[in-house]
C-alpha cells in the first residue's frame, strides 16, 4: 500500500490513467474501432435510411441519428475496456504493479478514469465528424456540455459491465462476443434509429426502456431541441446509477479476490 493515503492513491491513479489515455491515442487500431467504424455506420445509415426515417418522423435524420451513433460508440468502445483490462491482468502488468510501492486500488481506479476519458474524447471526435453530415449543437454551450455528460453517464454503464466481464471470462475473445452484439441491438431497437412510434406496437415498450433510447433522446434535446430533456436524462441517470451500484462493487470484489489469490 502507498503510505500517502488518499492523496497518494489519487496521484497514482491519475498517472496510470494518463498511461491508458496515451496508449489509446497511439493506437490506430483502437481509434478505428471507437471513432471510424461508428462514423462509417452513421454515413451508411444516413444514405440508406435517411429519406425514409425523416419522412416518417419529420425533421432532419442526422439530428436524430448522430447522437445515437455517439452513444453507440461509447457502448461499443467498452470492448476496448474489457480487452485492455483482461490483457493487463493476464500478461503480467498487474503483477509488476504489485511489486511496486503503490496502492492495490490504483490500477483499477486508473483504468476507470482512463476509460471514461477515452469515452469523452471519442464522443467529441465523433460529434465533430458528424458536423460534416449536418449535425449541429443548436442549444448553446451549456447544453453541449450536458450532451457530453449524458455520454459519460451512458458510457459508464458499459464500462462497469466490461470490467466485470474481463474479471470473469477465461478467454479474451469472449469479451467482444458478450459486448458487441448487445450494443448493436440497442442501437437498432432505439428511438435514435427511428421514432418509437415507427416500431411495431409490441416493440415500443422495449424501445422506450432501452437505455440507448433515453441517452439518445436526451442528447437530441440537448443538441437540436427535438426532444424533451428532463425525462430522458432522469431515465439514463437511473440506469447509470443502478448498473454502477451493482457492477462496481462486484468488479471491486472480483479484483480483490484475484489480488488475494495471487502471491504478492
Amino acid at each position: 500500500m502507498s503510505a500517502a493515503g488518499g492523496a497518494g492513491v489519487a496521484a497514482e491513479s491519475l498517472l496510470l490513467a494518463g498511461r491508458g489515455v496515451r496508449r489509446f491515442l497511439r493506437s490506430p487500431q483502437q481509434m478505428v474501432h471507437t471513432v471510424v467504424m461508428p462514423l462509417i455506420l452513421l454515413f451508411t445509415m444516413l444514405i440508406v435510411f435517411g429519406g425514409v426515417v425523416a419522412g416518417a418522423g419529420g425533421g432532419s435524420y442526422v439530428a436524430r441519428l448522430a447522437p445515437a451513433i455517439v452513444m453507440f460508440g461509447a457502448a461499443s468502445g467498452s470492448v476496448l475496456t474489457g480487452v485492455g483490462f483482461y490483457l493487463d491482468l493476464n500478461t503480467g502488468l498487474y503483477d509488476r504493479f504489485r511489486t511496486m510501492p503503490i496502492s492495490r486500488a490504483s490500477p483499477l481506479v486508473g483504468r476507470v478514469l482512463s476509460d471514461l476519458t477515452r469515452v469523452l474524447l471519442t464522443a467529441v471526435a465523433s460529434a465533430a465528424a458528424a458536423h460534416l453530415a449536418g449535425f449541429r449543437f443548436e442549444r448553446g454551450p451549456l447544453a453541449a456540455l450536458a450532451f457530453f455528460g449524458v455520454v459519460l453517464a451512458f458510457g459508464s454503464i458499459f464500462m462497469w459491465i466490461a470490467l466485470v466481464i474481463a474479471l470473469t471470462v477465461r478467454k479474451v475473445e469472449a469479451i467482444g462476443m458478450l459486448l458487441t452484439a448487445p450494443s448493436t441491438l440497442l442501437l437498432f431497437f432505439s428511438s435514435g434509429f427511428a421514432p418509437k412510434d415507427a416500431f411495431p406496437g409490441f416493440l415500443q415498450p422495449l424501445v422506450g426502456a432501452n437505455p440507448l433510447s433515453s441517452a439518445a433522446d436526451a442528447a437530441i434535446g440537448l443538441s437540436s431541441g427535438g426532444h424533451p430533456v428532463a425525462g430522458p436524462v432522469t431515465h439514463i441517470l437511473c440506469w447509470a446509477l443502478a448498473v454502477t451500484a451493482v457492477a462496481a462493487p462486484l468488479a471491486v470484489r472480483l479484483y480483490r479476490r484475484r489480488d488475494l489469490a495471487t502471491p504478492g
